[in-house]
């Protein structure tokens, strides 16, 4: 890190300090008072969204999101809400908006705000319906690829990292590699089994990092998914991991048998009483090599795991994502770098980590190049893939774009078997879309477009 650099970390940790010490004083009307105030020092359009969503944040004292952000402030050690704060809002979303943007200007491509790294294949599970069992336990990135990767990151604005796996405790330079980038978020999704009182321990000391426990409901759902015993090692680590009063996230894997379990109510209540702030929701996607259609969700499910997050986020505080079903607020697909893309344990660069294709190697190229690469031009080309934002996916809702993408780029398949649902199995895949397509616009044409947008109406779902 260069003088400049390092007067400009001190000088956004000193800021970052000022405004958690007000926050944690300042009354609702004050904060609100506050944001009219930074709007004065902005014309950027995503930093002016931001400060008016905070805004609205603080407007209502009873509702969920600013309960929410209470707890979060007090559940949180002093540390931790000035690491978070510095990395996660100051840098990754301010600072970083600012590089972003000036490298669109030199490049012709703005870098996305997130990228997804999995640095190692190695797990000690070996999960029923894994995304990355084709790729098999070997691949794994050297440390020095995985630093020169997080330097590049930021000196595009990219400062928050989601690490995968295979499963990322088992990567023995985890934690060495999140210590020399103290000003980069890091979320972890780990498997929990390996959490220990000394990992959790660590997490706590590096401060600028979220821990999320894959799980799949109760026992019984989470044990079938990934091997006896795992849910009561899941349990230990939510246990070890809240009394260091780390930032702890849930993430399920949503599959035709567990949809009911996961999305109920009972569920989130118990995942908060756990320690859970945010809960993740990924459909089951067969692009392993080894597709199992009866798992995927039908399409009155995934509606039902829709309405139930709507209603979860009026009235529980815990931020939840529906990486599928929240399409619309985010106008479809966000892969091939427009929001995010991921970086596997071979240096593979893919769209996203369910598009098992690639056409650049990160060993090969720059993290510049590869972000701009035909194969990630033709996908961002492309968006959104469905005017219907219920249906934004390439792979599970629109598979006729990825056989366009792969005929056009001609990129290579990431794994044995990754090619499957695009040859021989691509019939079924067209009719899951196809299902689904027909339930989703009606509920599109009724619920969004009708109720929300004249601009969505003015386009065909088609």
């Amino acid at each position: 890190m260069g003088i400049i650099e390092k007067i400009e970390s001190e000088a956004s940790k000193t800021i970052s300090r000022a405004i958690v010490k007000l926050l944690e004083r300042c009354s609702d009307d004050t904060i609100v008072n506050m944001t009219r105030l930074a709007e004065r020092l902005t014309n950027d359009p995503e930093i002016l969204a931001g400060i008016r969503k905070v805004r609205q944040l603080f407007q209502d004292p009873t509702a969920s999101t600013n309960v929410f952000f209470k707890k979060v402030l007090n559940y949180l050690p002093y540390e931790s809400k000035v690491k978070i704060f510095n990395t996660l809002f100051y840098n990754a979303w301010f600072l970083g908006n600012q590089k972003r943007t000036k490298a669109e200007q030199e490049y012709g491509f703005r870098p996305p705000f997130i990228m997804i790294l999995s640095p190692t294949f190695k797990c000690n599970l070996r999960c029923k319906g894994c995304y990355t069992l084709g790729y098999g336990l070997e691949p794994e990135l050297p440390f020095e690829l995985v630093e020169r990767i997080l330097r590049e990151c930021e000196e595009l604005g990219i400062y928050f990292v989601t690490i995968l796996g295979g499963e990322p405790l088992v990567y023995k330079p985890l934690f060495r590699l999140i210590e020399m980038h103290p000003n980069m978020f890091f979320q972890v999704y780990t498997n929990g089994t390996l959490v220990t009182k000394e990992v959790a321990k660590r997490f706590r000391e590096l401060g600028n990092v979220a821990v999320v426990i894959s799980i799949e409901g109760y026992e019984e759902e989470t044990d079938a998914w990934r091997g006896r015993g795992v849910y009561k090692k899941i349990m230990n680590a939510f246990d070890l991991l809240r009394e260091e009063r780390i930032i702890i996230g849930s993430s399920a894997t949503v599959t035709s048998k567990n949809v009911e379990v996961v999305s109920s109510e009972e569920f989130i209540e118990f995942m908060i009483e756990k320690g859970s702030l945010a809960q993740m929701y990924f459909l089951y996607v067969p692009v392993n090599g080894r597709a199992d259609f009866s798992l995927m969700v039908r399409p009155e499910q995934r509606d039902l795991l829709r309405r139930r997050v709507l209603y979860f986020r009026r009235t529980k505080p815990i931020f939840i994502l529906d990486f599928w079903n929240d399409g619309p607020y985010v106008e479809g697909c966000i892969a091939g770098g427009r929001m995010y893309f991921h970086i596997n344990a071979k240096g593979d660069v893919e769209p996203c980590v369910y598009t098992h294709i690639a056409v650049d190697n990160i060993k090969n190229k720059s993290l510049r190049e590869v972000l701009d690469s035909p194969l990630f031009r033709a996908v961002r080309r492309r968006q959104p893939h469905n005017c219907n934002h219920l249906r934004p996916c390439m792979i599970i809702d629109n598979p006729h774009v990825m056989r366009e993408i792969i005929a056009e780029v001609k990129p290579y398949f990431t794994h044995p078997g990754a090619e499957e649902i695009y040859t021989t199995r691509s019939k079924e895949m067209d009719q899951y879309a196809e299902r689904f397509g027909r339930f989703a616009d009606k509920i599109w044409e009724e619920e969004y477009v009708n109720k929300k947008s004249s601009e969505a109406k003015a386009c065909s779902s088609g």
